[in-house]
């Protein structure tokens, strides 16, 4: 990765006018976008320092929606609950495992965080936009959860929806659930025991996916 590839994406994820951009995709309020992405700027978690444009741009846009999804204001602790979802480990995937073709862009690898599925679905949908595929993108909906107003047990959700087929899904803790094993994984719902969070819609999401590849288009960070 270029030194010129990390400070276009830093001088994009410091822009007001990006900032804005984010909030009105993602149907939020600036407050709940900017204090999130200056600290994740303070500390250095973004921009991504990974040789690979898509992959870097991929996991700075999983962090910030981690930073948002965290709930928090000040600095520290953005930074820490976002990383600590970030972390948080697959516990369960059911529904429709069909692959659905080169628009599929639920992800695909054995999971490793949440911070990674995420960012390998960033990813997988730039792609896709990119080949060939005249398939249209099955809806992707990601959820950031809470066990208590304290944060004590956090709870990641991936959801892909298509027509006539189950949804399929990835839940993830920050702790082991220890969910039993059923004949043939006949699992269909998890019920979680949550009391909040935030929820990133399929348009949302798009939209903010879609502006991370416009935001570095013809830099050195470009993805094309």
């Amino acid at each position: 990765m270029s030194n010129e590839a990390v400070k276009t994406r830093r001088k994009l994820f410091s822009s007001p006018a990006f900032r804005q951009e984010v909030a009105e995709r993602l149907d939020l309020d600036t407050s709940q976008v900017t204090p999130q992405i200056d600290a994740l700027l303070q500390a250095g978690t973004i921009p991504c320092p990974h040789a690979n444009n898509a992959e870097a741009l991929g996991t700075d846009g999983a962090r910030i929606l981690l930073a948002i999804g965290s709930q928090q204001a000040r600095p520290a602790s953005v930074v820490r609950v976002s990383e600590r979802l970030g972390a948080m480990t697959m516990q369960i995937e059911f529904g429709n495992q069909t692959s659905a073709g080169p628009a599929d862009i639920f992800p695909g690898s054995p999971s490793v965080s949440f911070e990674a599925d995420l960012a390998e679905m960033i990813q997988k949908l730039w792609k896709a936009a990119y080949g060939p595929s005249r398939d249209g993108f099955r809806a992707i909906e990601a959820s950031v959860l809470w066990s208590d107003e304290r944060g004590s047990l956090l709870f990641g959700k991936l959801e892909q929806f298509e027509k006539g087929r189950p949804r399929r899904t990835r839940i993830y803790a920050s702790e082991k659930l220890g969910l039993p094993v059923l004949p043939g994984g006949a699992w269909d719902f998890v019920h979680l025991p949550t009391v909040g969070g935030t929820v990133f819609a399929p348009l949302p999401l798009l939209g903010f996916f879609q502006l991370l590849d416009k935001g570095v288009e013809g830099t050195a960070a470009s993805l094309r």
